[in-house]
């Protein structure tokens, strides 16, 4: 089989110099428009390569954004894709995606620095496990804009775009204007998901704050929610705030078990609010992560980077929604009141 053309063989072919090659081929200043010529021939008549770099030749950049997710398998994470695929093709690009499906962070970086050397224009990081000193070694030869999480204290340059976790105090909100006085809270532990963390936390203060918060349980995702809903409704708790959907769900479920009603005998709320947990069907009360306006901004911060344009330090937090349902109501007594 025949080889695969490279850069020097489009420059000898073109008789130009590799650097000249290889400017002409990213779209960069510098490269006469007789080389240019040349360069385009070369690349015909060689076969040398992927839609993007001939793209390139007619653009100040490529027109390929990398998004790297954290995996494709959770509701979010593919919304998340798919609401980037669109606002991207709105604005010219096309998309690669890389799921790191909470692999080691060396394997992390590879695949982070394969989207690079792709020529993508810039990367989008949804993955927030990833270590900020690998975000930083990638952001220091990429536009890049992390998505889903409150930016990272060690890497205050790189934009970034998430829920504004202060905008969880509807749920807090609901519950209270239904008479719960105590409020148990379900999160995953804060390696699993340092921005659901994040959240859990400033909810946990916030109902520490009023007086409200009745017990948090940090559970993995394989836990026996049936022991965890019984020991929160025996403490006695009438409402559950759940880190998401799935969760609620599960929730729900393990109280049926137990003989529980939902909302009478306790009111469950979960967290993201995706298809196809908010349908009428689920009746779930849960909280809509504003995941169009995510994939908007962060599409638009990239652009600008890819740019030159001023961004500015920090990030966007954005708000979503409440999405009232059938599983949480008025308060009623609690065991031994």
């Amino acid at each position: 089989m025949r080889r695969p053309s490279t850069i020097r063989d489009v420059a000898a072919l073109a008789g130009v110099s590799k650097s000249t090659a290889s400017r002409a081929v990213l779209g960069q200043d510098g490269v006469s428009p007789v080389n240019l010529q040349k360069v385009r021939h070369a690349i015909e008549q060689l076969d040398f390569v992927p839609n993007q770099i001939a793209r390139s030749l007619t653009a100040s950049s490529s027109a390929v954004l990398g998004l790297f997710l954290r995996q494709t398998r959770s509701p979010f994470y593919s919304h998340l894709a798919g609401a980037f695929e669109n606002y991207a093709g709105v604005e010219g690009y096309e998309v690669l995606s890389i799921a790191s499906d909470d692999q080691p962070d060396e394997a992390n970086y590879r695949s982070l620095m394969l989207l690079a050397d792709l020529r993508t224009a810039g990367i989008i990081v949804a993955a927030p496990t990833v270590d900020p000193r690998t975000i930083r070694k990638v952001a220091s030869r990429i536009p890049l804009v992390l998505v889903g999480q409150m930016g990272q204290p060690s890497n205050p340059g790189v934009p970034y775009v998430a829920p504004d976790p202060r905008e969880g105090a509807v749920l807090i909100e609901h519950l209270v204007g239904l008479g719960h006085q105590s409020i148990a809270l379900i999160a995953y532990p804060p390696a699993h998901s340092p921005t659901q963390w994040a959240r859990i936390s400033w909810t946990r203060d916030e109902l520490e704050r009023l007086g409200l918060l009745g017990r948090l349980e940090v559970i993995q995702p394989e836990s026996d929610m049936t022991d965890i809903i019984n020991r929160i409704h025996r403490a006695g708790n009438t409402a559950i705030l759940c880190n998401n959907d799935w969760t609620a769900l599960d929730a729900i479920t393990a109280a049926a078990r137990l003989g529980l009603s939902v909302p009478g005998d306790i009111s469950i709320a979960g967290h993201d609010g995706i298809p196809p947990f908010d349908h009428e069907a689920f009746g779930l009360t849960t909280y809509r992560v504003p995941i169009n306006a995510m994939a908007k901004s962060a599409v638009k911060l990239v652009d600008e980077l890819i740019r030159d344009n001023h961004v500015e330090t920090g990030g966007i937090l954005l708000r979503g929604e409440l999405l009232l349902g059938r599983t949480t109501g008025r308060a009623t007594s609690v065991l031994g009141a």
